[in-house]
């Protein structure tokens, strides 16, 4: 609490110390999630709320709430059209970067407008049943399958998007089913065979499919996304899962490295939603106290011993949250609607409607 007093004094031109450490006294925090229970958005929304109030000058409650829809949109539209700029309300959203990128329509706010507190880098794992085509062994298995089915969760959203151009980038044949409410209902269509692969951000995978699906035999990873990765090196955090990065499983595969628009596409989008894996964002005009007494939290997080325990025991990674104002400038810019990319997404969600009505 001592650093986190310190850290207030020093977030210049947010508050005074003393108007930030009395913001929170007596009040409860809501904390809203924009995807559903039980993925990995959630487990790590949790997380954070059983740690962060702690941080916080008046250890207020903090409370998660879950509002779902839109692929996420739902609660981004409702924070920044809705909430009330009383500084009582956290979002922790994923999705919202890659949306506000390609301009999806069901994104009616602009995130430029928002007020930022802090965001998330991150990975998401890639993994399929181990009975596609006749057998995946390893990764490279899964070129020889003819066809396999897909899952997601929105055809407007980066994650199914993403995965779209990575299946269309290798040249495979595929059957896309979307809808699903969330990653944790992805998942159990995965273990009911409804589809044969999906992907999943690490805190989720290391909870859930490690010990549920990869452990037993029913899955393998196939690659792993981060933020850059043509050019940064793997985080650690993934040194362990028996996969490359899509990167290098296209090189591998292909004999070069993936080009084109379709890799621009791809490339842009997953540097967006990885690096800005979650985003923490709070209604337009939120009194700065309060803002400053957030970012301070978020700060000093990362060097509390019962919350790193806490996180390695969860989902076997620590993660951080950037406050800076560098963070904060490039989401704006990396986040602004991008036309030329705009133009392509629009095209190929209806591309991807067609291929669906067809099947």
């Amino acid at each position: 609490m001592k650093r986190a007093l310190l850290i207030l004094a020093g977030v210049a031109g947010l508050a005074t110390p003393a108007l930030a450490q009395d913001f929170y006294r007596g009040k409860q925090l809501s904390l809203l999630v924009n995807l559903s229970a039980g993925g990995p958005t959630d487990t790590e929304a949790r997380l954070l709320a059983r740690h962060l109030g702690a941080h916080l000058p008046g250890n207020p409650t903090i409370v998660p709430r879950i509002m779902t829809g839109a692929a996420g949109n739902v609660a981004a539209n409702w924070l920044g059209q809705v909430a009330p700029p009383d500084g009582l309300t956290l979002g922790f959203f994923s999705t919202v970067a890659g949306a506000s990128l390609m301009g999806a329509p069901s994104l009616k706010v602009d995130l430029a407008k928002m007020t930022y507190a802090g965001a998330g880098s991150g990975v998401s794992v890639t993994y399929g049943r181990k009975d596609i085509g006749d057998g995946l062994s390893k990764p490279p298995d899964f070129m020889k399958a003819r066809e396999v089915w897909m899952g997601g969760l929105a055809i407007d959203i980066d994650k199914d998007l993403r995965l779209r151009l990575q299946l269309d980038l290798l040249g495979m044949n595929y059957k896309y089913v979307t809808g699903y409410p969330g990653a944790a209902d992805v998942r159990l269509a995965v273990q009911r065979g409804e589809v044969q692969m999906t992907s999943e951000s690490m805190p989720s995978y290391r909870a859930a499919v490690e010990p549920a699906m990869v452990a037993k035999g029913e899955v393998i990873p196939l690659w792993v996304d981060f933020a850059n990765e043509s050019e940064a090196k793997a985080p650690a955090e993934v040194a362990d899962v028996a996969a490359p990065s899509f990167w290098d499983y296209f090189r591998q595969m292909k004999g070069k490295p993936p080009a084109g628009l379709q890799w621009d596409a791809f490339d842009t989008i997953n540097t967006v939603a990885r690096g800005y894996e979650r985003v923490l964002l709070m209604a337009p005009n939120t009194p700065k106290e309060a803002l400053a007494a957030i970012k301070a939290a978020l700060e000093v997080l990362k060097d509390d011993e019962e919350f790193k325990r806490d996180a390695l025991t969860t989902m076997r990674f620590v993660p951080e949250y950037d406050t800076s104002a560098k963070a904060e400038d490039i989401f704006r810019k990396k986040a602004a609607p991008n036309p030329r990319l705009t133009a392509f997404f629009a095209d190929y969600i209806e591309e991807g409607k067609r291929s669906m009505a067809r099947k």
